[in-house]
């Protein structure tokens, strides 16, 4: 098969997409994947997309885009698949602005089912992202790019262990930390790519990319207040930290599970359900509320006495009330917190929105909820002094009741010192100038976290000055 290009459609760090016409006139979409490697490796990545066409070939789904051919060009690896002309939801938001919440929801309702079929078969698709999120030319959305999806028939050692693959504020928090992903990590995914939809920012956005991973890897996503209700619960519990409580891409479309086939009925037994069923509908408004059905499938209806079950009173919702502020009647939501242990007034700790902001002077913040953790990027300037004697230096002070403790680590992860603060006597980490007559400035994280089990929804303030 040939391919004409007509022109570029994008271009990213993973190479470039081109639009193209087939032989037949057909237009096409070609991603050329810019991967690095010996003869042999290139060579390996080539069959591992293949292999995974073959297994795709069996994901045949209305909101997936197939990929129809992997062929080796000049030493490329390019996948042709069809083109959508509606661009993508990165796309989208930029020129449009967030989508209102209808849009999002159907959004969700494309791509849930997509995504519990490709689960049922096994498939993974490791990076779910805006930019990954494709329209055709009704609006509808569709799923593409399942070019580093894992699945359980492509044999191991193409992808390392550790390694870690996808788009920074996308991605699963053990998929940041490099572990072995589940289906569950695609569903941690496509809450960020929602959460995205509505407000036009990821949930751990916030800084560099090496703050937003290691936000990320901590499980620390930051939920707009601002997202309609339903729709940031359902994105709040796809963003669960632990992989096994998060929903199956099932169960948010409708159905009880992602895997489980459901038995045939036998058709004897189906049509007494099914008479059954009008039964109970027909009888409901004459008080005739239970029925019998017997081997004959044959319908008998008794009445009976019916009352309604005690209330049971909710932690933070009495019978018959509405549920406290900032509560589901359970448990508090939207990273709010019960200090005071009133469930009267709810969840009444407030958390800030100053997470991930740069810290260019003085920055008033709290811990909210309990495990918190604030990062701060900033940069550190070389005053280049001959003396080598400069010094920066982070001062914290946490508020009355509670300890806290500030880190500075580069963007290396290597850790420069810290300091604690405690029931309002501040703490000062103090770094001198590591090097002289060398440039030591660059990037930098300030790491605030909780010590002990005292909390305060007071804030705690957190400044830098000097320079090295």
């Amino acid at each position: 098969m040939q391919y004409e290009i007509v022109r570029r459609l994008a271009r990213g760090g993973m190479g470039v997409v081109d639009l193209a016409r087939r032989d037949d006139g057909t237009l096409v979409a070609l991603k050329r994947l810019a991967l690095q490697g010996t003869p042999a490796e290139m060579r390996q990545a080539t069959v591992r997309f293949q292999r995974e066409l073959d297994v795709l070939a069996r994901l045949d789904h209305e909101a997936v885009v197939p990929m129809l051919d992997v062929i080796e060009e000049a030493g490329d690896v390019v996948l042709v698949m069809p083109y959508l002309p509606g661009g993508n939801l990165a796309e989208r938001v930029r020129d449009h602005g967030p989508l209102p919440p209808e849009e999002v929801r159907a959004v969700a309702d494309r791509l849930l089912p997509a995504l519990a079929a490709a689960h049922r078969l096994g498939i993974i698709h490791r990076d779910i992202k805006p930019a990954n999120v494709l329209f055709d030319a009704d609006g509808r959305a569709h799923l593409a790019d399942f070019g580093v999806a894992r699945t359980r028939e492509i044999t191991g050692g193409l992808t390392r262990p550790g390694v870690v693959l996808g788009t920074p504020g996308y991605l699963a928090p053990e998929q940041a930390r490099g572990e072995e992903l589940t289906a569950a990590a695609d569903i941690a995914s496509l809450g960020a790519t929602l959460h995205f939809a509505a407000t036009g920012q990821s949930p751990y956005s916030g800084g560099e990319d090496h703050a937003v991973l290691l936000r990320t890897a901590r499980a620390r996503p930051k939920l707009d207040k601002d997202i309609e209700p339903a729709l940031r619960r359902m994105i709040s519990a796809m963003l669960r930290p632990d992989p096994s409580s998060r929903p199956t891409a099932a169960s948010l479309a409708g159905g009880a599970d992602g895997t489980r086939v459901l038995p045939l009925l036998r058709p004897r037994r189906r049509v007494a359900v099914v008479v059954a069923l009008a039964a109970v509908l027909a009888l409901a408004a004459t008080g005739i509320t239970a029925l019998l059905v017997d081997g004959d499938g044959d319908v008998e209806a008794t009445a009976t006495t019916t009352t309604e079950p005690p209330c049971e009173p909710l932690p933070y919702q009495p019978c018959d009330g509405e549920p406290a502020p900032n509560t589901d009647g359970r448990v508090c939501i939207d990273d709010h917190a019960d200090y005071d242990g009133d469930p009267a007034n709810g969840c009444e700790a407030a958390p800030d929105q100053a997470d991930g902001t740069e810290l260019v002077d003085r920055i008033a913040a709290n811990i909210v909820p309990a495990d918190d953790i604030d990062l701060y990027p900033l940069t550190i300037e070389d005053a280049g002094d001959i003396l080598c004697n400069n010094t920066f230096r982070l001062r914290l002070v946490a508020p009355p009741g509670v300890s806290l403790r500030v880190e500075l680590t580069d963007d290396e992860g290597r850790s420069f010192g810290e300091a604690t603060s405690s029931d309002g006597t501040p703490g000062e980490l103090a770094v001198e100038d590591p090097r002289c007559f060398q440039d030591d400035g660059g990037s930098f994280i300030a790491e605030v976290t909780p010590i002990g089990t005292d909390r305060s929804a007071e804030s705690y303030i957190l400044t830098r000055t000097g320079s090295f």
